[in-house]
């Protein structure tokens, strides 16, 4: 098992202990730096990441609002220089809070400990489900059936999701973020904060936008690397 692992921090000489720390670790794979939010969040929308090091100030300064990612939230340890800081009342949840320079005995200690975690959750996963190929929704007083196939795509709408098949349209209290966790990531994939579509009923595909039918919906700026890797990876795009 690899853990993959970004930096968010703009103190460079602590950057590069972490990195020069990381390459003693073979289950450890520091892939990037950012010191801008935006470029951060672009990137673990497209790319797997167990664990994030993340400086207190950078933290304050640019606090990440996990509910706008559709993954599950990485480990993340914050370091710091002042050590009377009271992290206990502060809104982050992380792994560990690490004093700046960090002992390179302190860091594989928090390493070991990620590990031996991630490896119990391994070691112990969820019984498989069968997976349907249908699901229900409640549409007003109805409970109604919907066949995945039969999906064109799901438009958010606040506390709502439209959801278009081919012969109708639906519209059920959802959520754009609990949708994501029941739809099979084989067959439809988050192109835009609001929209979520079906890669079998794709048509055309441009720069900034989808064809499906007579809808023509927008690709967004953080899902299009997503978009595309994601196509390549499952070989539906033929270079």
């Amino acid at each position: 098992m690899i853990i993959e692992c970004i930096i968010l921090d703009r103190d460079l000489p602590h950057i590069e202990s972490l990195k020069k720390y990381g390459e003693s670790i073979p289950y450890l794979n520091i892939k990037a730096c950012f010191a801008d939010l935006n470029q951060a969040k672009a990137y673990i929308n497209a790319n797997k990441t167990d664990l994030i090091f993340m400086d207190l100030e950078f933290a304050q300064q640019q606090k990440i609002n996990w509910s706008e990612f559709d993954i599950q939230k990485p480990e993340i340890i914050i370091s710091m220089r002042c050590s009377s800081y009271k992290y206990k009342d502060h809104y982050l949840s992380a792994f560990e809070y690490i004093m700046k320079p960090v002992s390179f005995e302190k860091f594989i200690q928090i390493l070991n400990n990620i590990y031996i975690q991630k490896q119990g959750k391994k070691a112990h996963p969820k019984p498989e489900i069968k997976k349907n190929d249908f699901f229900f929704v409640k549409n007003n007083s109805l409970i109604e059936k919907v066949k995945f196939n039969e999906v064109l795509f799901f438009k958010g709408m606040k506390d709502y999701i439209w959801i278009q098949t081919i012969n109708k349209k639906i519209i059920t209290l959802q959520t754009m973020k609990n949708l994501s966790i029941y739809l099979p990531a084989d067959r439809f994939l988050r192109i835009h904060k609001s929209y979520i579509v079906s890669l079998e009923h794709i048509d055309i595909i441009d720069k900034n936008r989808v064809v499906i039918g007579q809808e023509r919906i927008p690709i967004g700026d953080t899902f299009r690397s997503s978009f595309f890797k994601n196509l390549k990876e499952q070989e539906l795009i033929w270079d």
